[in-house]
């Protein structure tokens, strides 16, 4: 009884399994969603024609709609599995134009490089030291064992000036290194020309490991950036953050020296931008409050000219 019982279950199970390892195996994922596409649609066409045809009289009012949507089934399912070959050019299409966006989004932002490569300098510069420490550079920091080299020369050089500079480099990234915050580490480049051109050797070294260049000499960025490898100059940056002032704002600023003019007051905001003041002489020593009149972008940053506040009122 139990032999029979299974012998049942597995001949009535047999269209599923017909269906699972070889028809379905057969018809590809796209064939299978037009075709069920054009059944709905044969299906709901006979649904909007079910009223008209079911108010033929007698027997024929019961049957057309079902004799309808027999008919239809396999006519929208051909219909649909009839279009494959256009659909599947317009998924192509549609497909190349999203990769080429997706191309052109990629050469518009360039990525964010791994690595960072310090030129001297920007280690003698310093200001690299707050950066890292800000959270705002997002890459390993790499100082070449030349560039390491010729900071050393520059600390035993001398001229006092320059030797303070050099080891003042030296104590910089002694704190980069022991900063959490980034991972930096010394490498050697491979080369064996030692004395060979450090800016050079700095750009073949970043255009090889796909790294950018942090710098403040503006004629190795120009170098960099010919030779295809991206240069992050520190002075380009702290020209970005500074603050941005509007003509007409209200400052208050305390004037320390007098300007080329004769009649003119110099003073300084907190992130050193500087403030001409016009017959701001008299006022050199004293914290005044300023109305800027206008702002200047040079090579050097950004100028600010204003006017003693109280003069403007009297004007």
């Amino acid at each position: 009884m139990i032999e029979a019982v299974r012998r049942f279950w597995d001949w009535s199970l047999w269209p599923v399994w017909w269906l699972r390892r070889g028809l379905l195996r057969s018809i590809s994922t796209l064939e299978i969603l037009l075709g069920g596409f054009g059944l709905v649609a044969a299906l709901v066409t006979a649904a909007l024609l079910s009223p008209v045809l079911g108010a033929l009289p007698g027997a024929a009012g019961d049957f057309a709609p079902i004799g309808m949507a027999i008919l239809l089934a396999p006519i929208g399912v051909g219909v649909a599995l009839g279009r494959r070959a256009e659909v599947e050019r317009f998924l192509n299409t549609v497909r190349g134009r999203a990769d080429e966006v997706a191309e052109s989004v990629a050469l518009v932002r360039p990525s964010v490089a791994s690595e960072v490569l310090l030129d001297t300098s920007a280690i003698i510069d310093g200001r690299i030291a707050e950066v890292a420490a800000s959270g705002f550079l997002l890459s390993n920091i790499v100082i070449p064992r030349f560039v390491l080299d010729e900071l050393r020369r520059v600390a035993d050089s001398s001229a006092e000036l320059k030797r303070g500079r050099g080891r003042a480099g030296l104590e910089l990234l002694a704190r980069l290194q022991s900063d959490d915050t980034v991972l930096t580490e010394i490498v050697d480049d491979g080369s064996t020309d030692s004395d060979g051109d450090v800016d050079a050797r700095l750009v073949r070294m970043a255009r090889e490991r796909g790294a950018a260049l942090v710098l403040t000499d503006a004629n190795l960025a120009r170098v960099a950036e010919l030779e295809g490898v991206r240069a992050l100059n520190l002075n380009v940056l702290a020209n970005a953050v500074k603050t941005n002032v509007l003509p007409g704002e209200a400052l208050r600023v305390e004037l320390i020296e007098p300007g080329r003019n004769a009649d003119q007051g110099v003073g300084y905001l907190p992130d050193g931008t500087m403030v001409v003041v016009e017959q701001g002489v008299s006022a050199i020593g004293e914290a005044r409050d300023l109305v800027v009149k206008r702002v200047i972008q040079t090579q050097a940053g950004r100028m600010v000219f204003a006017q003693l506040a109280d003069r403007e009122v009297g004007a």
